[in-house]
Protein backbone atom coordinates (compact mmCIF):
# COMPACT_ATOMS: atom_id res chain seq x y z
CA UNK A 1 0.00 0.00 0.00
CA UNK A 2 1.37 3.46 -0.89
CA UNK A 3 2.48 5.57 2.04
CA UNK A 4 2.02 9.28 2.52
CA UNK A 5 5.69 9.59 1.54
CA UNK A 6 4.83 8.15 -1.88
CA UNK A 7 1.97 10.61 -2.37
CA UNK A 8 3.93 13.66 -1.21
CA UNK A 9 6.90 12.62 -3.38
CA UNK A 10 4.60 12.53 -6.39
CA UNK A 11 3.19 15.96 -5.55
CA UNK A 12 6.75 17.28 -5.25
CA UNK A 13 7.59 15.83 -8.67
CA UNK A 14 4.59 17.57 -10.24
CA UNK A 15 5.44 20.87 -8.59
CA UNK A 16 9.02 20.63 -9.86
CA UNK A 17 7.69 20.09 -13.38
CA UNK A 18 5.57 23.24 -13.05
CA UNK A 19 8.53 25.18 -11.66
CA UNK A 20 10.62 24.01 -14.62
CA UNK A 21 8.01 25.34 -17.04
CA UNK A 22 7.85 28.79 -15.42
CA UNK A 23 11.64 28.90 -15.37
CA UNK A 24 11.64 28.36 -19.16
CA UNK A 25 8.76 30.68 -20.06
CA UNK A 26 10.83 33.92 -20.03
CA UNK A 27 12.90 32.41 -22.85
CA UNK A 28 10.01 30.71 -24.65
CA UNK A 29 7.58 33.64 -24.65
CA UNK A 30 8.04 35.93 -27.65
CA UNK A 31 6.47 38.88 -25.78
CA UNK A 32 9.45 40.39 -23.95
CA UNK A 33 7.30 42.60 -21.71
CA UNK A 34 5.98 39.43 -20.05
CA UNK A 35 9.41 38.13 -19.06
CA UNK A 36 9.39 39.79 -15.57
CA UNK A 37 5.96 38.31 -14.91
CA UNK A 38 7.03 34.78 -15.80
CA UNK A 39 10.12 35.20 -13.64
CA UNK A 40 7.84 36.21 -10.74
CA UNK A 41 5.66 33.14 -11.31
CA UNK A 42 8.80 30.99 -11.35
CA UNK A 43 9.79 32.36 -7.94
CA UNK A 44 6.36 31.50 -6.55
CA UNK A 45 6.66 27.96 -7.89
CA UNK A 46 10.05 27.59 -6.24
CA UNK A 47 8.37 28.50 -2.94
CA UNK A 48 5.82 25.74 -3.58
CA UNK A 49 8.64 23.29 -4.26
CA UNK A 50 10.28 24.20 -0.95
CA UNK A 51 6.97 23.56 0.82
CA UNK A 52 6.72 20.04 -0.62
CA UNK A 53 10.36 19.36 0.20
CA UNK A 54 9.70 20.35 3.82
CA UNK A 55 6.55 18.25 3.96
CA UNK A 56 8.38 15.26 2.53
CA UNK A 57 11.06 15.62 5.20
CA UNK A 58 8.37 15.58 7.90
CA UNK A 59 6.82 12.46 6.40
CA UNK A 60 10.18 10.71 6.29
CA UNK A 61 10.58 11.41 10.00
CA UNK A 62 7.19 9.68 10.50
CA UNK A 63 5.68 12.74 12.12
CA UNK A 64 2.67 12.74 9.79
CA UNK A 65 0.19 9.83 9.57
CA UNK A 66 -1.58 8.66 6.42
CA UNK A 67 -4.54 10.97 5.80
CA UNK A 68 -6.07 9.35 2.72
CA UNK A 69 -8.51 6.46 3.06
CA UNK A 70 -7.66 5.18 -0.45
CA UNK A 71 -3.96 6.01 -0.98
CA UNK A 72 -3.65 3.64 -3.98
CA UNK A 73 -6.31 5.56 -5.87
CA UNK A 74 -4.80 8.94 -4.97
CA UNK A 75 -1.30 7.92 -6.09
CA UNK A 76 -2.63 6.39 -9.30
CA UNK A 77 -4.48 9.61 -10.16
CA UNK A 78 -1.39 11.72 -9.44
CA UNK A 79 0.68 9.54 -11.77
CA UNK A 80 -1.91 10.10 -14.49
CA UNK A 81 -1.57 13.83 -13.86
CA UNK A 82 2.19 13.48 -14.32
CA UNK A 83 1.65 11.95 -17.77
CA UNK A 84 -0.67 14.82 -18.70
CA UNK A 85 1.87 17.41 -17.57
CA UNK A 86 4.71 15.65 -19.39
CA UNK A 87 2.65 15.54 -22.58
CA UNK A 88 1.82 19.25 -22.32
CA UNK A 89 5.50 20.14 -21.87
CA UNK A 90 6.76 17.91 -24.68
CA UNK A 91 8.43 19.69 -27.61
CA UNK A 92 7.42 23.17 -26.46
CA UNK A 93 8.57 25.77 -29.01
CA UNK A 94 8.67 29.59 -28.87
CA UNK A 95 5.24 30.81 -27.78
CA UNK A 96 3.08 33.81 -28.46
CA UNK A 97 1.75 35.68 -25.42
CA UNK A 98 -1.65 33.97 -25.55
CA UNK A 99 -0.10 30.54 -26.14
CA UNK A 100 2.19 30.97 -23.12
CA UNK A 101 -0.79 31.83 -20.91
CA UNK A 102 -2.77 28.89 -22.26
CA UNK A 103 0.09 26.50 -21.47
CA UNK A 104 0.41 27.92 -17.94
CA UNK A 105 -3.33 27.52 -17.38
CA UNK A 106 -3.16 23.91 -18.57
CA UNK A 107 -0.39 23.06 -16.11
CA UNK A 108 -2.15 24.83 -13.23
CA UNK A 109 -5.35 22.96 -14.06
CA UNK A 110 -3.54 19.62 -13.96
CA UNK A 111 -2.09 20.52 -10.56
CA UNK A 112 -5.52 21.22 -9.08
CA UNK A 113 -5.92 17.62 -7.98
CA UNK A 114 -7.81 17.56 -4.64
CA UNK A 115 -4.85 15.81 -2.97
CA UNK A 116 -2.83 19.02 -3.22
CA UNK A 117 -5.36 21.14 -1.35
CA UNK A 118 -6.04 18.38 1.16
CA UNK A 119 -2.35 18.29 2.08
CA UNK A 120 -2.09 22.10 2.10
CA UNK A 121 -5.03 22.32 4.50
CA UNK A 122 -4.32 19.42 6.80
CA UNK A 123 -0.59 19.98 7.16
CA UNK A 124 -0.42 23.76 7.47
CA UNK A 125 0.14 23.57 11.25
CA UNK A 126 3.00 21.12 10.87
CA UNK A 127 5.10 23.02 8.33
CA UNK A 128 7.24 26.02 9.16
CA UNK A 129 7.01 27.54 5.69
CA UNK A 130 3.93 29.40 4.59
CA UNK A 131 1.47 27.01 3.01
CA UNK A 132 0.69 27.50 -0.71
CA UNK A 133 -2.96 27.47 0.40
CA UNK A 134 -2.41 31.07 1.57
CA UNK A 135 -1.30 32.36 -1.83
CA UNK A 136 -2.54 29.94 -4.47
CA UNK A 137 -5.67 31.90 -5.32
CA UNK A 138 -3.55 35.00 -5.95
CA UNK A 139 -1.17 32.79 -7.97
CA UNK A 140 -4.04 31.85 -10.30
CA UNK A 141 -5.50 35.36 -10.38
CA UNK A 142 -2.06 36.67 -11.32
CA UNK A 143 -2.33 34.92 -14.67
CA UNK A 144 -5.56 36.72 -15.54
CA UNK A 145 -4.33 40.10 -14.28
CA UNK A 146 -1.15 39.85 -16.35
CA UNK A 147 -3.19 38.86 -19.37
CA UNK A 148 -5.44 41.91 -18.89
CA UNK A 149 -2.40 44.18 -19.10
CA UNK A 150 -1.81 42.90 -22.63
CA UNK A 151 -5.18 44.24 -23.77
CA UNK A 152 -8.82 43.09 -23.83
CA UNK A 153 -9.16 39.55 -22.51
CA UNK A 154 -11.17 37.12 -24.60
CA UNK A 155 -14.29 35.51 -23.21
CA UNK A 156 -12.56 32.14 -23.44
CA UNK A 157 -9.70 33.21 -21.16
CA UNK A 158 -12.10 34.79 -18.67
CA UNK A 159 -14.09 31.56 -18.61
CA UNK A 160 -10.91 29.58 -17.95
CA UNK A 161 -10.02 31.92 -15.09
CA UNK A 162 -13.49 31.63 -13.56
CA UNK A 163 -13.46 27.85 -13.85
CA UNK A 164 -10.02 27.64 -12.21
CA UNK A 165 -11.18 29.79 -9.29
CA UNK A 166 -14.36 27.77 -8.86
CA UNK A 167 -12.42 24.50 -8.91
CA UNK A 168 -9.98 25.89 -6.36
CA UNK A 169 -12.82 26.89 -4.02
CA UNK A 170 -14.50 23.48 -4.38
CA UNK A 171 -11.21 21.78 -3.51
CA UNK A 172 -10.80 24.01 -0.45
CA UNK A 173 -14.29 23.09 0.75
CA UNK A 174 -13.58 19.38 0.25
CA UNK A 175 -10.29 19.71 2.13
CA UNK A 176 -12.02 21.46 5.01
CA UNK A 177 -14.61 18.69 5.23
CA UNK A 178 -11.87 16.05 5.11
CA UNK A 179 -10.09 17.84 7.92
CA UNK A 180 -13.25 17.80 10.05
CA UNK A 181 -13.67 14.06 9.50
CA UNK A 182 -10.03 13.22 10.14
CA UNK A 183 -9.77 15.31 13.28
CA UNK A 184 -12.60 13.36 14.91
CA UNK A 185 -11.47 9.84 14.21
CA UNK A 186 -8.92 7.56 15.80
CA UNK A 187 -8.19 6.77 19.44
CA UNK A 188 -8.83 9.71 21.80
CA UNK A 189 -7.51 9.36 25.40
CA UNK A 190 -10.24 10.14 27.95
CA UNK A 191 -9.88 10.29 31.75
CA UNK A 192 -11.79 7.49 33.47
CA UNK A 193 -12.81 9.81 36.32
CA UNK A 194 -13.44 13.39 35.13
CA UNK A 195 -13.96 12.45 31.44
CA UNK A 196 -11.57 15.13 30.17
CA UNK A 197 -9.82 14.22 26.91
CA UNK A 198 -6.21 14.70 25.83
CA UNK A 199 -5.53 16.65 22.64
CA UNK A 200 -2.73 16.17 20.10
CA UNK A 201 -0.41 18.47 22.07
CA UNK A 202 -0.82 16.44 25.27
CA UNK A 203 -3.08 18.87 27.14
CA UNK A 204 -6.27 17.76 28.88
CA UNK A 205 -9.58 19.56 28.53
CA UNK A 206 -13.34 19.27 28.28
CA UNK A 207 -14.65 16.99 25.58
CA UNK A 208 -16.89 19.76 24.21
CA UNK A 209 -13.87 22.03 23.71
CA UNK A 210 -12.06 19.24 21.90
CA UNK A 211 -14.94 18.57 19.51
CA UNK A 212 -15.71 22.25 18.84
CA UNK A 213 -12.07 22.98 17.97
CA UNK A 214 -12.03 20.16 15.41
CA UNK A 215 -15.41 20.49 13.76
CA UNK A 216 -18.26 22.88 13.08
CA UNK A 217 -20.31 21.35 15.90
CA UNK A 218 -21.32 23.47 18.89
CA UNK A 219 -22.71 22.33 22.24
CA UNK A 220 -25.74 23.64 24.10
CA UNK A 221 -26.41 22.64 27.69
CA UNK A 222 -29.35 20.55 28.78
CA UNK A 223 -30.07 17.78 31.26
CA UNK A 224 -30.99 14.17 30.62
CA UNK A 225 -33.92 12.46 32.43
CA UNK A 226 -31.59 10.28 34.52
CA UNK A 227 -29.65 13.26 35.90
CA UNK A 228 -32.90 15.16 36.38
CA UNK A 229 -34.16 12.37 38.68
CA UNK A 230 -30.80 12.07 40.44
CA UNK A 231 -30.10 15.74 41.16
CA UNK A 232 -33.41 17.59 40.79
CA UNK A 233 -36.06 15.06 41.83
CA UNK A 234 -37.86 17.67 43.95
CA UNK A 235 -38.75 19.55 40.78
CA UNK A 236 -40.25 16.52 39.06
CA UNK A 237 -43.87 15.47 39.26
CA UNK A 238 -44.74 11.96 40.37
CA UNK A 239 -45.36 10.68 36.84
CA UNK A 240 -41.95 11.70 35.52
Amino acid sequence: MPTLIDIVSQCLLLERLAAGLYRRLPDLCEERSLHPFWESMARQEREHVRYWEGLLELCEKERIPQIFDEPESVLDELKKVEKQVQAALKNVEPLTASASFLLAYRIEFFLMHPAFEALFHLMRKQTKDRSPEDTYEQHIQGLLHALEKMGPVSAEFRLIGDMMNRLWNVNRLMASQLSDIRNLRGLIPICMHCKNVRNDEGYWGKVENYVESRSRAQFSHGICPECMRKYYSEYMDDES
